[in-house]
Protein backbone atom coordinates (compact mmCIF):
# COMPACT_ATOMS: atom_id res chain seq x y z
CA UNK A 1 0.00 0.00 0.00
CA UNK A 2 1.86 3.75 -0.98
CA UNK A 3 1.17 6.13 1.55
CA UNK A 4 1.35 9.59 0.14
CA UNK A 5 2.78 12.74 2.32
CA UNK A 6 -0.59 14.21 3.40
CA UNK A 7 -2.18 10.78 4.70
CA UNK A 8 1.33 10.02 6.59
CA UNK A 9 0.36 13.94 8.34
CA UNK A 10 -2.77 13.31 8.90
CA UNK A 11 -2.41 10.44 10.15
CA UNK A 12 0.05 11.24 12.64
CA UNK A 13 -1.52 14.30 13.87
CA UNK A 14 -4.81 12.18 14.82
CA UNK A 15 -3.04 9.70 16.69
CA UNK A 16 -1.85 11.17 19.88
CA UNK A 17 0.54 8.30 20.62
CA UNK A 18 3.12 9.27 17.88
CA UNK A 19 4.61 11.79 19.31
CA UNK A 20 5.84 12.48 22.61
CA UNK A 21 3.18 14.76 24.44
CA UNK A 22 5.10 15.19 27.88
CA UNK A 23 8.63 15.60 29.23
CA UNK A 24 9.86 13.50 30.54
CA UNK A 25 8.23 11.08 28.48
CA UNK A 26 5.34 8.48 29.77
CA UNK A 27 5.75 4.64 28.70
CA UNK A 28 3.34 5.22 25.86
CA UNK A 29 5.05 7.55 24.21
CA UNK A 30 8.30 6.05 23.97
CA UNK A 31 6.14 3.02 22.83
CA UNK A 32 4.92 5.50 19.86
CA UNK A 33 8.57 7.16 18.95
CA UNK A 34 9.53 3.29 18.57
CA UNK A 35 6.96 2.59 16.86
CA UNK A 36 7.09 5.38 14.26
CA UNK A 37 11.13 4.82 14.22
CA UNK A 38 10.87 1.27 13.07
CA UNK A 39 8.24 2.41 9.95
CA UNK A 40 10.67 5.26 9.12
CA UNK A 41 8.09 7.96 10.03
CA UNK A 42 8.65 11.42 10.64
CA UNK A 43 8.28 12.70 13.88
CA UNK A 44 6.72 15.97 12.80
CA UNK A 45 6.49 17.82 16.62
CA UNK A 46 9.65 18.70 16.47
CA UNK A 47 9.31 20.56 20.03
CA UNK A 48 8.14 17.38 22.03
CA UNK A 49 10.74 14.91 20.94
CA UNK A 50 14.22 16.00 19.32
CA UNK A 51 13.86 16.69 15.68
CA UNK A 52 16.99 14.38 14.59
CA UNK A 53 16.15 11.23 16.19
CA UNK A 54 14.66 9.80 13.27
CA UNK A 55 17.97 10.78 11.33
CA UNK A 56 20.11 8.84 13.22
CA UNK A 57 21.72 5.68 12.92
CA UNK A 58 19.56 2.66 14.02
CA UNK A 59 21.49 1.48 17.14
CA UNK A 60 21.85 5.16 17.97
CA UNK A 61 17.64 5.38 18.06
CA UNK A 62 17.63 2.03 20.10
CA UNK A 63 19.98 3.30 22.40
CA UNK A 64 17.78 6.81 23.16
CA UNK A 65 14.83 5.00 23.25
CA UNK A 66 16.36 2.68 26.15
CA UNK A 67 17.80 5.14 27.92
CA UNK A 68 14.85 7.50 28.15
CA UNK A 69 12.81 4.42 29.36
CA UNK A 70 15.30 4.05 32.20
CA UNK A 71 14.90 7.35 33.04
CA UNK A 72 11.47 7.09 33.29
CA UNK A 73 11.35 3.89 34.99
CA UNK A 74 13.43 5.43 37.64
CA UNK A 75 11.13 8.42 38.28
CA UNK A 76 8.08 6.28 38.82
CA UNK A 77 9.97 4.03 40.87
CA UNK A 78 12.70 5.73 42.80
CA UNK A 79 15.35 3.99 44.80
CA UNK A 80 14.99 2.69 48.45
CA UNK A 81 17.34 3.08 51.22
CA UNK A 82 18.40 -0.52 50.82
CA UNK A 83 18.48 -0.42 47.13
CA UNK A 84 20.83 2.98 46.97
CA UNK A 85 23.20 0.60 49.81
CA UNK A 86 23.41 -2.67 47.38
CA UNK A 87 24.29 -0.64 44.53
CA UNK A 88 27.82 -0.55 42.60
CA UNK A 89 28.21 2.96 44.05
CA UNK A 90 26.81 2.39 47.64
CA UNK A 91 28.97 -0.86 47.99
CA UNK A 92 31.94 1.27 47.21
CA UNK A 93 30.95 3.71 49.66
CA UNK A 94 30.71 0.79 52.49
CA UNK A 95 33.49 -0.64 51.39
CA UNK A 96 36.01 2.50 52.07
CA UNK A 97 34.33 3.43 55.08
CA UNK A 98 35.67 -0.14 56.11
CA UNK A 99 38.98 0.27 55.54
CA UNK A 100 39.30 3.70 57.09
CA UNK A 101 38.03 2.06 60.51
CA UNK A 102 40.49 -1.04 59.66
CA UNK A 103 43.29 1.35 58.84
CA UNK A 104 41.96 3.52 62.45
CA UNK A 105 41.81 0.51 64.24
CA UNK A 106 45.46 -0.92 63.45
CA UNK A 107 46.99 2.13 63.87
CA UNK A 108 45.86 2.77 67.39
CA UNK A 109 46.92 -1.00 67.94
CA UNK A 110 50.72 0.77 66.65
CA UNK A 111 50.45 3.07 69.20
CA UNK A 112 49.37 1.19 72.17
CA UNK A 113 52.68 -1.80 71.04
CA UNK A 114 55.03 1.58 71.12
CA UNK A 115 53.89 2.75 74.90
CA UNK A 116 54.06 -1.01 75.79
CA UNK A 117 57.28 -1.32 74.31
CA UNK A 118 58.41 1.88 75.92
CA UNK A 119 57.81 0.69 79.43
CA UNK A 120 60.82 0.49 82.25
CA UNK A 121 62.73 -2.99 83.02
CA UNK A 122 60.45 -3.15 86.34
CA UNK A 123 57.22 -2.44 83.98
CA UNK A 124 58.86 -5.23 80.97
CA UNK A 125 59.19 -7.81 84.05
CA UNK A 126 55.82 -7.56 85.72
CA UNK A 127 54.23 -7.38 82.33
CA UNK A 128 55.54 -9.92 80.90
CA UNK A 129 54.86 -12.78 84.20
CA UNK A 130 51.75 -12.65 82.90
CA UNK A 131 52.04 -13.52 79.53
CA UNK A 132 51.36 -17.58 78.21
CA UNK A 133 54.85 -18.06 75.76
CA UNK A 134 56.59 -17.22 79.19
CA UNK A 135 55.52 -19.45 81.47
CA UNK A 136 53.66 -16.70 83.77
CA UNK A 137 50.19 -17.10 84.90
CA UNK A 138 47.90 -13.90 85.01
CA UNK A 139 45.84 -15.11 87.21
CA UNK A 140 48.33 -15.71 90.22
CA UNK A 141 49.50 -13.92 92.87
CA UNK A 142 53.15 -14.29 93.64
CA UNK A 143 53.26 -12.93 97.08
CA UNK A 144 53.45 -16.56 98.22
CA UNK A 145 56.28 -17.63 95.91
CA UNK A 146 59.33 -18.09 97.51
CA UNK A 147 62.76 -16.43 95.73
CA UNK A 148 65.57 -19.57 94.10
CA UNK A 149 67.86 -20.39 97.14
CA UNK A 150 70.14 -21.45 93.92
CA UNK A 151 72.46 -18.64 91.38
CA UNK A 152 72.72 -21.26 88.74
CA UNK A 153 70.66 -24.10 87.22
CA UNK A 154 72.24 -27.28 85.58
CA UNK A 155 73.61 -29.13 88.63
CA UNK A 156 74.33 -32.64 88.81
CA UNK A 157 70.79 -34.58 90.42
CA UNK A 158 71.43 -36.20 93.33
CA UNK A 159 70.15 -40.12 93.77
CA UNK A 160 70.71 -42.68 96.20
CA UNK A 161 70.57 -46.37 95.47
CA UNK A 162 67.72 -48.64 95.68
CA UNK A 163 68.06 -51.65 97.77
CA UNK A 164 67.78 -53.68 94.82
CA UNK A 165 70.86 -51.77 93.29
CA UNK A 166 68.52 -49.21 91.05
CA UNK A 167 69.68 -45.83 91.13
CA UNK A 168 67.11 -43.53 92.11
CA UNK A 169 66.49 -39.71 91.47
CA UNK A 170 63.79 -37.80 93.11
CA UNK A 171 62.67 -34.20 92.15
CA UNK A 172 60.54 -31.63 92.96
CA UNK A 173 58.53 -29.76 90.92
CA UNK A 174 57.56 -26.31 92.12
CA UNK A 175 57.29 -22.82 91.35
CA UNK A 176 60.21 -20.08 92.60
CA UNK A 177 61.27 -16.19 92.11
CA UNK A 178 63.94 -16.74 89.23
CA UNK A 179 66.26 -14.01 88.83
CA UNK A 180 67.38 -13.72 84.64
CA UNK A 181 69.82 -10.80 85.78
CA UNK A 182 70.34 -9.56 88.81
CA UNK A 183 67.66 -7.64 90.51
CA UNK A 184 64.63 -8.38 88.31
CA UNK A 185 62.50 -11.39 89.86
CA UNK A 186 60.29 -13.80 87.45
CA UNK A 187 57.64 -16.65 88.18
CA UNK A 188 59.85 -19.74 87.15
CA UNK A 189 57.87 -23.14 86.78
CA UNK A 190 60.64 -25.22 88.14
CA UNK A 191 62.73 -28.85 89.06
CA UNK A 192 64.60 -28.67 92.53
CA UNK A 193 64.14 -24.67 92.51
CA UNK A 194 66.34 -24.22 89.40
CA UNK A 195 66.35 -23.21 85.74
CA UNK A 196 67.37 -25.41 83.84
CA UNK A 197 67.02 -28.22 86.58
CA UNK A 198 68.74 -30.66 87.79
CA UNK A 199 71.52 -32.69 85.33
CA UNK A 200 71.09 -36.31 85.09
CA UNK A 201 73.79 -38.38 84.46
CA UNK A 202 73.53 -42.14 84.10
CA UNK A 203 75.39 -45.11 81.50
CA UNK A 204 73.36 -46.90 78.85
CA UNK A 205 71.86 -50.67 80.35
CA UNK A 206 71.54 -48.95 83.45
CA UNK A 207 67.90 -48.88 84.98
CA UNK A 208 66.68 -46.23 86.61
CA UNK A 209 64.21 -44.81 88.71
CA UNK A 210 62.86 -41.12 88.40
CA UNK A 211 59.91 -39.68 90.92
CA UNK A 212 58.30 -36.41 90.73
CA UNK A 213 56.56 -34.48 93.47
CA UNK A 214 54.31 -32.01 92.76
CA UNK A 215 54.33 -28.89 94.91
CA UNK A 216 53.24 -27.17 91.90
CA UNK A 217 49.30 -24.94 91.80
CA UNK A 218 48.50 -27.54 88.83
CA UNK A 219 49.16 -30.99 87.58
CA UNK A 220 52.22 -32.10 85.20
CA UNK A 221 54.40 -34.63 83.92
CA UNK A 222 58.12 -35.12 82.90
CA UNK A 223 58.76 -35.99 79.07
CA UNK A 224 62.20 -37.91 78.40
CA UNK A 225 62.74 -36.33 74.89
CA UNK A 226 64.73 -38.59 72.96
CA UNK A 227 64.84 -41.37 75.36
CA UNK A 228 63.26 -45.02 74.49
CA UNK A 229 61.01 -45.71 76.76
CA UNK A 230 57.88 -47.74 77.20
CA UNK A 231 54.86 -45.67 76.55
CA UNK A 232 54.12 -45.58 80.13
CA UNK A 233 57.18 -43.55 81.20
CA UNK A 234 57.03 -41.09 78.20
CA UNK A 235 55.37 -38.54 80.40
CA UNK A 236 52.78 -37.53 78.18
CA UNK A 237 49.17 -38.09 79.65
CA UNK A 238 46.89 -38.93 78.87
CA UNK A 239 48.08 -41.23 77.11
CA UNK A 240 50.12 -43.85 79.33
CA UNK A 241 49.55 -42.15 82.22
CA UNK A 242 47.53 -39.69 83.85
CA UNK A 243 48.81 -36.28 85.19
CA UNK A 244 50.62 -35.86 88.39
CA UNK A 245 48.10 -33.93 90.45
CA UNK A 246 49.24 -31.26 92.72
CA UNK A 247 50.32 -32.92 96.66
CA UNK A 248 51.13 -36.40 94.49
CA UNK A 249 53.81 -38.33 93.17
CA UNK A 250 54.78 -40.32 90.38
CA UNK A 251 57.73 -43.25 90.11
CA UNK A 252 59.25 -42.98 86.12
CA UNK A 253 60.89 -47.04 86.07
CA UNK A 254 62.95 -47.54 82.57
CA UNK A 255 66.37 -48.99 81.67
CA UNK A 256 68.28 -47.33 79.46
CA UNK A 257 69.51 -48.78 75.83
CA UNK A 258 72.59 -48.56 74.23
CA UNK A 259 70.82 -46.34 71.42
CA UNK A 260 69.71 -44.07 74.52
CA UNK A 261 73.66 -42.80 74.48
CA UNK A 262 74.26 -39.21 73.71
CA UNK A 263 72.82 -35.98 74.77
CA UNK A 264 69.15 -35.75 75.28
CA UNK A 265 66.79 -33.75 78.08
CA UNK A 266 63.57 -33.42 79.75
CA UNK A 267 60.95 -31.18 80.32
CA UNK A 268 57.14 -30.97 81.26
CA UNK A 269 54.90 -32.45 78.89
CA UNK A 270 51.66 -30.92 80.45
CA UNK A 271 50.76 -27.18 79.94
CA UNK A 272 53.84 -27.12 78.41
CA UNK A 273 54.01 -23.46 76.76
CA UNK A 274 53.49 -22.09 80.24
CA UNK A 275 55.72 -24.77 82.21
CA UNK A 276 58.29 -25.74 79.74
CA UNK A 277 59.12 -21.34 78.81
CA UNK A 278 58.30 -21.31 82.85
CA UNK A 279 61.95 -23.05 82.98
CA UNK A 280 60.74 -26.67 83.37
CA UNK A 281 63.21 -29.02 81.50
CA UNK A 282 66.57 -29.99 82.44
CA UNK A 283 69.33 -32.55 80.83
CA UNK A 284 69.82 -36.08 80.50
CA UNK A 285 72.89 -37.27 79.62
CA UNK A 286 73.64 -40.75 78.83
CA UNK A 287 77.53 -42.09 78.31
CA UNK A 288 77.77 -45.02 76.18
CA UNK A 289 78.28 -48.81 78.26
CA UNK A 290 81.60 -49.93 78.09
CA UNK A 291 81.92 -52.53 74.84
CA UNK A 292 78.95 -50.83 73.24
CA UNK A 293 79.07 -50.48 69.42
CA UNK A 294 78.60 -46.75 70.59
CA UNK A 295 81.34 -47.03 73.11
CA UNK A 296 84.62 -46.11 71.16
CA UNK A 297 83.04 -43.73 68.47
CA UNK A 298 81.53 -41.39 71.04
CA UNK A 299 84.02 -41.26 73.00
CA UNK A 300 86.86 -40.50 70.56
CA UNK A 301 84.32 -37.97 69.00
CA UNK A 302 83.60 -36.03 72.16
CA UNK A 303 86.97 -36.06 74.03
CA UNK A 304 87.62 -33.13 75.12
CA UNK A 305 89.18 -31.00 78.41
CA UNK A 306 86.33 -29.31 78.88
CA UNK A 307 82.31 -30.34 78.44
CA UNK A 308 79.43 -27.94 78.97
CA UNK A 309 75.69 -28.02 78.58
CA UNK A 310 73.74 -25.01 77.40
CA UNK A 311 69.66 -24.53 77.09
CA UNK A 312 68.56 -21.58 74.95
CA UNK A 313 65.41 -20.42 75.66
CA UNK A 314 63.15 -17.63 76.97
CA UNK A 315 61.69 -16.98 80.72
CA UNK A 316 59.62 -13.85 81.91
CA UNK A 317 60.47 -11.57 78.48
CA UNK A 318 64.02 -12.34 79.13
CA UNK A 319 65.90 -14.73 76.52
CA UNK A 320 68.06 -17.17 78.47
CA UNK A 321 70.78 -19.05 78.38
CA UNK A 322 70.94 -21.91 80.85
CA UNK A 323 68.39 -19.42 82.82
CA UNK A 324 70.78 -16.29 82.53
CA UNK A 325 70.65 -13.38 80.18
CA UNK A 326 73.68 -11.63 79.78
CA UNK A 327 75.21 -9.89 81.91
CA UNK A 328 74.49 -12.45 84.30
CA UNK A 329 75.00 -15.54 82.03
CA UNK A 330 78.07 -18.08 83.05
CA UNK A 331 81.34 -17.29 80.78
CA UNK A 332 83.09 -20.18 79.43
CA UNK A 333 86.93 -19.94 81.20
CA UNK A 334 89.13 -21.99 78.89
CA UNK A 335 93.18 -22.45 78.58
CA UNK A 336 95.01 -22.30 75.21
CA UNK A 337 94.92 -25.63 73.27
CA UNK A 338 91.81 -26.95 74.98
CA UNK A 339 89.47 -28.73 73.36
CA UNK A 340 85.87 -27.86 74.17
CA UNK A 341 82.92 -29.79 73.75
CA UNK A 342 79.41 -28.07 74.31
CA UNK A 343 75.73 -29.80 74.37
CA UNK A 344 73.54 -27.02 72.95
CA UNK A 345 69.49 -27.88 73.75
CA UNK A 346 66.60 -26.21 72.17
CA UNK A 347 64.16 -25.26 75.25
CA UNK A 348 62.45 -22.15 73.64
CA UNK A 349 58.94 -22.88 73.17
CA UNK A 350 58.38 -20.95 70.02
CA UNK A 351 61.69 -19.93 68.33
CA UNK A 352 64.85 -21.20 67.32
CA UNK A 353 68.16 -19.54 68.01
CA UNK A 354 70.96 -19.27 65.17
CA UNK A 355 74.07 -19.64 67.34
CA UNK A 356 77.35 -18.03 66.79
CA UNK A 357 80.81 -18.59 67.62
CA UNK A 358 83.18 -15.57 66.91
CA UNK A 359 86.17 -16.43 66.00
CA UNK A 360 86.35 -19.84 65.96
CA UNK A 361 84.95 -23.09 63.89
CA UNK A 362 83.52 -25.85 65.49
CA UNK A 363 82.98 -29.30 64.41
CA UNK A 364 78.94 -31.21 64.59
CA UNK A 365 80.03 -34.54 66.14
CA UNK A 366 76.32 -35.25 66.75
CA UNK A 367 72.40 -34.30 66.58
CA UNK A 368 69.43 -35.44 68.50
CA UNK A 369 72.45 -37.26 70.54
CA UNK A 370 72.99 -39.80 67.98
CA UNK A 371 76.88 -39.38 66.55
CA UNK A 372 77.36 -38.40 62.80
CA UNK A 373 78.73 -40.66 60.44
CA UNK A 374 80.77 -37.54 59.43
CA UNK A 375 81.66 -34.81 61.42
CA UNK A 376 80.53 -30.88 59.63
CA UNK A 377 82.30 -27.46 60.03
CA UNK A 378 80.55 -24.39 61.25
CA UNK A 379 80.21 -21.48 63.20
CA UNK A 380 76.81 -20.53 63.35
CA UNK A 381 73.80 -23.53 64.19
CA UNK A 382 70.72 -23.12 64.30
CA UNK A 383 69.21 -24.24 67.52
CA UNK A 384 65.09 -25.11 66.67
CA UNK A 385 62.83 -25.97 69.90
CA UNK A 386 63.44 -29.55 70.89
CA UNK A 387 66.64 -30.06 69.30
CA UNK A 388 70.04 -31.30 70.56
CA UNK A 389 73.86 -30.76 69.22
CA UNK A 390 76.90 -31.62 70.00
CA UNK A 391 79.74 -29.60 68.62
CA UNK A 392 83.92 -29.28 69.74
CA UNK A 393 85.99 -26.83 68.99
CA UNK A 394 89.73 -26.22 69.77
CA UNK A 395 90.87 -23.11 71.98
CA UNK A 396 93.25 -21.79 69.74
CA UNK A 397 93.41 -18.40 71.04
CA UNK A 398 96.13 -16.37 72.82
CA UNK A 399 95.85 -15.77 76.59
CA UNK A 400 93.27 -13.21 77.55
CA UNK A 401 91.22 -13.16 74.79
CA UNK A 402 87.65 -12.57 74.98
CA UNK A 403 85.16 -14.39 72.26
CA UNK A 404 81.47 -13.62 72.55
CA UNK A 405 78.56 -16.98 71.71
CA UNK A 406 75.72 -15.38 70.67
CA UNK A 407 72.55 -15.90 69.17
CA UNK A 408 72.59 -14.31 65.81
CA UNK A 409 68.99 -13.05 65.44
CA UNK A 410 69.76 -9.69 67.24
CA UNK A 411 66.73 -8.60 68.62
CA UNK A 412 67.41 -11.51 70.88
CA UNK A 413 70.28 -10.21 72.32
CA UNK A 414 68.53 -7.39 74.65
CA UNK A 415 66.60 -7.50 78.21
CA UNK A 416 63.25 -5.66 78.35
CA UNK A 417 63.98 -1.99 78.72
CA UNK A 418 67.15 -1.67 76.82
CA UNK A 419 68.39 0.05 73.98
CA UNK A 420 70.20 -0.66 70.95
CA UNK A 421 73.71 -0.03 72.34
CA UNK A 422 73.37 -2.38 74.95
CA UNK A 423 74.07 -6.07 75.44
CA UNK A 424 71.78 -8.41 76.85
CA UNK A 425 69.88 -11.82 76.18
CA UNK A 426 71.55 -14.66 74.46
CA UNK A 427 75.31 -13.79 75.17
CA UNK A 428 77.97 -16.15 76.51
CA UNK A 429 81.92 -15.16 76.79
CA UNK A 430 84.61 -17.49 75.89
CA UNK A 431 87.41 -16.32 77.69
CA UNK A 432 90.60 -17.68 78.10
CA UNK A 433 92.79 -17.43 81.15
CA UNK A 434 96.28 -15.39 81.25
Amino acid sequence: MTIDAKSHTEDVTKTPASFVSTWPPTEEDLNAVERNLKQAKPVQQAGQTPSAVEQWPEWLQKQWVASQRRRSWLIAHPPSFRRRLFSPGGLLAVSLVLLLVLVGIGMGASLLNQRGSTSTPSTSSSSSSSGGMSGMSSQQSTSNVPDATQQYGNQPAKFVMDKDGIKHFTMTAQQVMWQPVKGQKVLAWTLDGTVPGPMIQATAGEHVRITIVNHLPEATAIHWHGLEVPTDNDGVPPIGMKPIQPGQSYTYDFTLRDEDAGTHWYHSHYDDIKQVGGGMYGAFIVAPRPGSAQYQPMMKAEHADIDQTLFFGMLGGYYVINGKSFPDTQALTVKHGQTVHLRLIGADVQMMHPMHLHGHSFQVVAEDGHLLPAPYTKDTIAVAPGETYDVTFYAWAAPGSIYPFHCHILTHLMNPGQSGGEMGGLIMLVEYQK
